[in-house]
């Protein structure tokens, strides 16, 4: 009975040292909160598109071990996103794919992380924009499924909008200079030509 128990002992503290080693690079009250947050918006889709996010937070998280770079940009990222600073989450999601001596499968979960994070913005900050829906669900659905292509679309005629506010602007330039490098220098020089005299 006593070995029994000895080795009951040392397997609940071997998983404890793994639950630990886990979780100890995506803040777990960081991924709580906001899950938490993200479910409680009178948007569902958000709840949704948090789940998947945190799931591929938490999977980057276990395949990077002790990198403290992708444990600082993952807090960042959800931390910004909870607080409501989505450019700022952009940034650190974006910067995870840049991270020094990724593995190809982290650097794919990295990429992930980005998609999501990038979809969530989107969806958070454009799902009510008038006569806009159409595109915003392609782009959310394009980057949730990892199809960036089919977003690029989307994303100029959204980022085209006249309809957008400055924080709108900044966010979908953001994005769009992501996916499509150039796409919001073409944009400016088309509406510098359309304001000549003329056009």
């Amino acid at each position: 009975m006593k070995k029994s128990f000895a080795s009951f002992l040392i397997i609940a503290a071997t998983l404890g040292v793994v639950t630990n080693n886990v979780f100890a690079q995506a803040d777990a009250s960081l991924v709580s909160k906001f899950l938490d947050t993200a479910k409680s918006s009178s948007d569902s889709e958000l709840g949704t598109i948090a789940s998947e996010l945190t799931g591929k937070v938490q999977s980057l998280s276990t395949a990077a071990g002790a990198n403290s770079a992708i444990a600082s940009k993952l807090d960042s990222t959800l931390k910004s996103l909870t607080g409501g600073a989505d450019s700022a989450a952009l940034t650190s999601a974006f910067k995870l794919a840049s991270v020094a001596k990724l593995t190809p499968d982290q650097l794919g979960l990295a990429k992930q992380v980005g998609n999501l994070a990038s979809a969530f913005v989107v969806q958070k900050n454009f799902a009510s924009l008038e006569g806009a829906q159409g595109d915003v669900a392609t782009i959310v659905n394009s980057l949730r499924s990892g199809k960036i292509k089919d977003a690029l679309p989307s994303l100029k005629n959204v980022a085209e909008s006249a309809k957008l506010s400055d924080t709108q602007k900044q966010l979908i330039t953001n994005i769009a200079d992501k996916y499509a490098p150039g796409l919001s220098k073409a944009s400016s020089a088309l509406d510098s030509v359309k304001k000549l005299p003329g056009f």
